[in-house]
């Protein structure tokens, strides 16, 4: 992406906005789910993203900064549709990192060991939760994570760090619905 598009975009330019935002459409999509839960909030908050961000684009400082200013964007409006229309925090889906296997016993432990890794994630804290999802679900670098938060490169290292730490944490305590045996208490 050149910084030529963001200036044609920046001036009005309604062809280079759509060059210049159709290799993260995906990218906003994928965060809205993982915060909302489902495809038709997912859309809808990536629709009202895509609006903020054609709205805010002279906002966007460099060509360079485009993906880490959009996703900022897009976590910022999953973020606030949860808080204001349905006071629920944000839900990692169960179904985020799903996939076919031959074996149905695998696909029963692998879903449980999903199920675990979601209830985890989403017990987390907003900025930890937030943190977790750029990087190791969406692959963001450390650069780029700096930069969606707005924070040195070493406040990220270390966010991150303590966000996997208290998510380690939340994997190894013992489900709230079982006895110390493991046995499902109703």
């Amino acid at each position: 992406m050149s910084e030529m598009l963001l200036s044609r975009a920046k001036n009005g330019n309604k062809e280079a906005f759509g060059q210049l935002i159709n290799p993260y459409e995906r990218l906003i999509y994928n965060i809205a789910y993982k915060y909302m839960g489902n495809a038709e909030d997912a859309k809808d908050i990536a629709q009202e993203s895509l609006i903020k961000i054609y709205l805010n684009i002279k906002t966007c400082r460099s060509a360079e900064t485009f993906k880490a200013w959009a996703a900022k964007i897009t976590v910022n409006t999953a973020l606030d549709a949860l808080r204001k229309h349905t006071g629920r925090t944000a839900e990692v889906p169960d179904d985020y990192a799903a996939a076919e296997t031959d074996m149905p016993e695998h696909s029963v432990i692998r879903n449980e060991r999903i199920k675990m890794i979601t209830d985890a994630i989403n017990s987390l804290s907003d900025e930890h939760r937030t943190l977790i999802i750029l990087r190791d679900l969406e692959g963001f670098s450390y650069g780029e994570l700096a930069q969606a938060a707005g924070i040195t490169l070493g406040t990220v290292k270390s966010r991150l760090s303590r966000a996997r730490y208290a998510l380690r944490e939340q994997i190894g305590k013992p489900d709230r619905h079982m006895d110390e045996r493991g046995d499902k208490i109703d």
